[in-house]
């Protein structure tokens, strides 16, 4: 079986360096582990602008896997040398948009006719003309958008609807994330479970780790402007969904509390749907403007010095198709409180705190806890190490290779 996946968020995110948030980590790491697997007959394409293509393909040429790249034809080979590809120049002007588009055209053909199986990580499927066409796999991580558009800005689940509207559920197969947003998949488009894969991920043990090294900390605090002292650590799209709001007013509610003067709030991530009003708020409480600090995007090598310096890490979002910072935090030996909504409790189970994120005395409650409980934050902090290690890159590649199968067998 010959099979093709489309990575071409890869090439993007070496395009722009805020694209390599949690979906970027995914198909980064997850794509390695099929590409290094011997029982797969499996090569990268990208089905994006000539110039992300390029991209995508330096990126595997430095991990030493360019040769599972899906091979070039001759007319494709010249489009890219017609288009001039440079990778550190914005591809803009008509021509190159022209050629990508041919690229994309003669790509998509011949991947029709030469594969068995085509599986695209994150963009729509593409239309296959062949008499013989590949099985189409999607990856889909959740359809938030449009089971609760109300998180969103107006007009999100439209732009978001192409993605899920290229698939037929009654042809197609899909892989998830979890549980939680198979059950949501399966009732919102009526599609047999039997159909839907369930591939949950992991945290790179490379990138989060707990660290020890003090003089770290400080630097890395140092570079992001974070004031010396205790503070609790989320990282998050600033965004409705994320319940921000709540996390915020259940800080300034410890802050009245004795032995609080020298706690901090850091919020790590890009800011999104109605940021301006948040921080609007907080710059007009006297209380907060200097104890909630926003850093903005981080990349991933200073996140687990972030991670390992906090006293515990709040994720009180109100609906994840997975909810991947808690396991990096956990990962990171950090202890955890997080919602106990949708499917946060299938990644952290009863190694964190799971509370309803709108029970405001709750979280305070345990906020001051898990400051004032050493105990209890250390089980906790064992605890979440143990879960974190239940989860893999390796494993997740076990189970999209099973999945393959399964779709191979049922199609």
């Amino acid at each position: 079986m010959k099979i093709v996946i489309d990575v071409g968020i890869v090439g993007l995110a070496q395009l722009f360096e805020t694209a390599r948030t949690g979906i970027y980590r995914v198909i980064s790491n997850l794509t390695q582990e099929l590409l290094l697997r011997d029982d797969l007959e499996l090569y990268f394409s990208s089905l994006s602008s000539l110039q992300v293509n390029q991209l995508t393909d330096h990126y595997f040429a430095e991990k030493n896997l360019a040769a599972k790249s899906f091979p070039k034809n001759w007319f494709e080979q010249t489009l890219i040398l017609l288009a001039g590809c440079d990778r550190e120049v914005k591809q803009q002007k008509i021509s190159a948009k022209i050629l990508s588009k041919l690229y994309r055209l003669s790509l998509t053909r011949r991947i029709g006719v030469q594969a068995d199986l085509f599986h695209s990580q994150y963009s729509a499927l593409p239309c296959f003309h062949s008499r013989m066409n590949p099985v189409r796999m999607l990856t889909v991580y959740d359809i938030i958008p449009l089971i609760h558009p109300e998180y969103f800005a107006d007009g999100f689940a439209e732009q978001f609807r192409p993605i899920v509207d290229s698939f037929a559920p009654q042809n197609d197969f899909l892989f998830t994330i979890s549980e939680c947003t198979k059950n949501d998949i399966c009732t919102y488009f009526q599609m047999d479970p039997a159909r839907v894969f369930v591939t949950p991920l992991a945290a790179s043990p490379a990138l989060y780790y707990p660290v020890q090294d003090q003089a770290l900390i400080s630097a890395v605090k140092k570079k992001f402007l974070i004031p010396e002292g205790r503070y609790f650590l989320t990282l998050a799209t600033i965004e409705k969904r994320k319940n921000l709001q709540t996390s915020i007013s259940c800080f300034r509610e410890i802050l009245k509390q004795p032995g609080c003067e020298d706690l901090f709030f850091v919020l790590v991530g890009t800011r999104g749907w109605k940021v301006q009003e948040i921080i609007q708020e907080i710059n007009d409480d006297p209380l907060l403007r200097h104890r909630v600090i926003f850093t903005g995007f981080v990349a991933d090598h200073y996140l687990s010095a972030l991670y390992s310096g906090a006293e515990a890490f709040l994720y009180l979002s109100l609906y994840e198709g997975f909810g991947l910072p808690p396991l990096e935090a956990m990962q990171c030996g950090l202890p955890v409180i997080a919602s106990n909504t949708s499917s946060l409790p299938e990644v952290i189970g009863d190694a964190g705190i799971l509370l309803d994120p709108l029970g405001q005395d709750e979280i305070c409650q345990a906020m001051l806890t898990v400051l004032e409980n050493k105990d209890l934050r250390h089980a906790y902090v064992k605890k979440g190490l143990a879960r974190a290690a239940d989860f893999s890159w390796y494993r997740c590649a076990e189970q999209t290779a099973a999945g393959y199968q399964k779709a191979w067998n049922g199609r």
